[in-house]
């Protein structure tokens, strides 16, 4: 995703950092220091033990962690399976069950523990688990050994090897049971299982509480069962026990706490509260690695860190850093629990340039315990080293008070650049690529209107860049004068790069609703289906290969909606060739239409039109750092010029800002040419606030404010600390600016910076 979408996916798995929580300190656990604030948990208190062990991994587990933790009226306590065997359930209420690895779960609670947790459920404890907690209570099978065998269901065929967003629907037993809506909700699933009913289970009683209601996406061409209707939720009664688990992924999105609460609600009959305190202008920004199991000790430091609010917590992975979230950290921490294959993998194997870039621009990792012993192998002048959390914290603390390096310059313009013409207006979205130009010194970046492209304004550039969108209303807005001149631009030897709706515009037309420039002779297929979105696998054909040198053959990127392109009708004087094809079988995570296969339709095609050069990108490569340099060849194949790699040195606690992104040419050149080169600014920006976001955000700036706007969040935002500036420029914009008491309200692009730094 773009730079600033990169941010917002990342803090779409973010969670606000915690309130105050007690802890059960286990033997060995990281103690707590005497002046730490605890909340109001005592004898009343819900305790919940959050499986810490081996198997409980990934992003999931620390929001797990991160949201027990924040909830009043609760004790969150860390545990693992010699702490289960040890009998730490006998004073628990709740487990929760985290995602991860079932069959790791099971193998470190081993039999004793797993015997224990049976009975603790049997004899009336709550049990909550999603994804791998959701496995380790079904029937076991050759390829999942030791499950508790609780619930009278099965692993189907239909999950696994897929991530993505997928709706879900809760039934009405869901909201008799647990007050969840009967309604259809999007859900994060991430090869997670599809229960199938299999024999009782004596003393069990399991409902189906929701069903999925979208089919699976797949990143490959491994044929997979249709997934729409199988099911996603169970909740019930197991002895005197009460069970409430999801195959899918509730914990990731805040939008889906609710679903949480209903979770909660039914095995204890209690109603929980959390609220997300906000950071402190210019905090340190502290990246948790969180690919492996975290363990007890590590999971109560990182409690310890997340009461005391000395920082602000983000969870990161190997997936993470390849999109591009070391450009939103200052420091990463890379814990004890880690194995080296996987800390290797997240942050040397595949991601070791970005990981050295991330040191060289002034960022910090420290290791401790099995992490330090990889870190030692394999980036020894990388890694800061240190014995165990206590002496992480000390590191963090000096580290923080260092002082920072000027950032370096960043490079001039060439003598004679490429002149670069981006389309922003109705239609349009602001993608990474206008970044990745408007930092390289070979690039000058403008923005054009529909009504100056139809006015001849392509004649001072030699490059279009047609962004994602929305090809209708692009066509409509750009008109008969504005279709006509891109095509005569190309013709004379001008260059367009349509990506998504940009592609689909410079394709052939397939029906008169659906109306088309006709720059390459492929037409974009169009069956009367939503596609959706998600990633998927683009096979490289040979030329695809000579274009991209040093590419592996399969690269996975972002699809939205995009086309699949078939041979058209031929289009005169061009030459034109595939250069990648869909490698993956279907897309169609978000919606309960029918799906038809994408491979081995084409993604990218492109070649020569008259005097001129077109590529067309049905996907989205520019949504993802790690395939930046694709968008860089593609450049480089239009141009002949490949864009520089610029590094945005962010200020070690730079304030972080997220900029609503609106389609005038004037708010994205402002953005361009004011802000992204600022590094006192960690940038996000998009069309709405995403709620995951804004504990992690300082400043919102609403360049186009509307009622939605105004209702999501920002009055919670406001009232924890935040700061919302708003471009209010007209009569209309003002008065509803007013509506929303505590905002900075700025008539003038100027304003918005002198705002932010008040």
């Amino acid at each position: 995703m773009k730079r600033n979408e990169i941010r917002m996916k990342i803090g779409s798995v973010l969670l606000g950092i915690a309130f105050a929580v007690s802890v059960l300190v286990l033997g060995g656990c990281q103690s707590l220091s005497p002046d730490v604030t605890t909340n109001d948990a005592d004898a009343n208190s819900l305790r919940v033990g959050v499986f810490m062990g081996k198997g409980a991994r990934s992003i999931g587990a620390f929001q797990w962690l991160a949201l027990t933790t924040m909830t009043r009226g609760v004790k969150a306590v860390p545990i693992d399976g010699p702490a289960v065997r040890a009998g730490v359930l006998d004073n628990i209420d709740v487990v929760v069950m985290p995602g991860g690895r079932s069959v790791q779960e099971a193998a470190s609670l081993e039999k004793e523990g797993r015997e224990k947790l049976k009975a603790f459920i049997r004899r009336g404890g709550g049990y909550v688990g999603t994804c791998a907690g959701c496995c380790l209570l079904m029937q076991e099978t050759k390829g999942h050994p030791n499950m508790l065998g609780v619930v009278p269901f099965t692993f189907g065929e239909n999950g696994g090897g897929s991530h993505a967003d997928l709706l879900i629907r809760f039934n009405k037993r869901a909201n008799e049971l647990a007050g969840i809506p009967a309604k259809t909700q999007r859900i994060r699933f991430s090869e997670g299982p599809v229960p199938v009913p299999t024999k009782p289970v004596e003393g069990a009683n399991i409902e189906v509480v929701g069903n999925f209601a979208s089919d699976i996406n797949s990143e490959s061409m491994a044929p997979k069962a249709p997934l729409s209707g199988h099911i996603a939720a169970l909740a019930g009664t197991y002895g005197e026990g009460r069970i409430f688990v999801t195959a899918v992924h509730p914990e990731m999105d805040v939008a889906d706490h609710s679903i949480i609460k209903g979770m909660f609600r039914y095995v204890t009959g209690r109603e929980l509260e959390w609220a997300f305190p906000q950071r402190r202008r210019g905090q340190l920004v502290v990246g948790v690695v969180c690919d492996d199991s975290f363990g007890v000790e590590t999971a109560t430091f990182l409690q310890r860190l997340l009461r005391e609010r000395e920082f602000d917590l983000v969870p990161i992975s190997a997936k993470t850093i390849a999109e591009g979230a070391l450009r939103h950290v200052d420091a990463i921490l890379a814990p004890n629990g880690m194995k080296s294959a996987l800390l290797c993998a997240g942050l040397y194997e595949r991601n070791l340039n970005r990981t050295k870039e991330f040191v060289a621009r002034g960022g910090c990792v420290i290791a401790w315990g099995s992490a330090a012993e990889a870190a030692k192998k394999y980036a020894p002048n990388h890694v800061s080293v240190v014995a165990d959390p206590n002496a992480a914290l000390l590191s963090l603390r000096e580290f923080a008070s260092e002082t920072v390096a000027k950032p370096t310059a960043f490079p001039g313009s060439v003598e004679k650049p490429v002149r670069a013409a981006f389309y922003t207006d109705k239609g349009g979205s602001n993608i990474p690529v206008g970044e990745i130009l408007k930092l390289a010194p070979e690039y000058d970046l403008s923005f054009l209107s529909a009504a100056e492209i139809g006015s001849g304004a392509l004649t001072n550039f030699d490059l279009l860049v047609q962004p994602g969108g929305g090809c209708n209303t692009q066509y409509q807005t750009l008109g008969t004068n504005g279709t006509a001149a891109i095509e005569r631009f190309v013709r004379g030897g001008g260059k367009y790069y349509g990506i998504c709706a940009g592609a689909f515009l410079g394709s052939q037309t397939t029906s008169t609703n659906r109306p088309r420039i006709g720059l390459a002779p492929y037409k974009a297929d169009t069956p009367e289906h939503y596609r959706g979105w998600g990633p998927i696998r683009v096979k490289l054909t040979p030329e695809g290969l000579d274009l991209f040198p040093g590419s592996t053959t399969n690269r996975t990127m972002i699809y939205w909606g995009g086309p699949a392109f078939l041979d058209g009708d031929p289009v005169p004087d061009s030459d034109m060739k595939v250069f990648g094809r869909y490698n993956g079988v279907l897309i169609n995570t978000c919606s309960e239409k029918p799906v038809m296969p994408l491979a081995p339709k084409a993604a990218f095609v492109g070649g020569r039109l008259g005097k001129g050069k077109v590529f067309l990108s049905a996907t989205h490569p520019e949504k993802s750092e790690c395939n930046y340099d694709l968008v860089r060849g593609i450049l480089k194949y239009l141009t002949g010029v490949r864009p520089s790699k610029v590094n945005i040195d962010r200020s070690r606690g730079a304030i972080s800002v997220f900029f609503q992104s609106c389609q005038r040419k004037e708010v994205a050149q402002f953005y361009m040419d004011k802000l992204l080169t600022d590094r006192r600014f960690d940038l996000s920006y998009g069309k709405e606030m995403d709620d995951n976001l804004l504990p992690h955000t300082d400043v919102v700036v609403l360049s186009s404010p509307s009622k939605t706007d105004l209702t999501k969040g920002l009055r919670d935002f406001l009232s924890n600390g935040g700061r919302v500036v708003i471009l209010a420029d007209t009569k209309e914009k003002e008065d509803l600016a007013n509506t929303l008491e505590g905002t900075t309200i700025v008539r003038s692009l100027d304003e918005i910076i002198p705002a932010i730094l008040k």
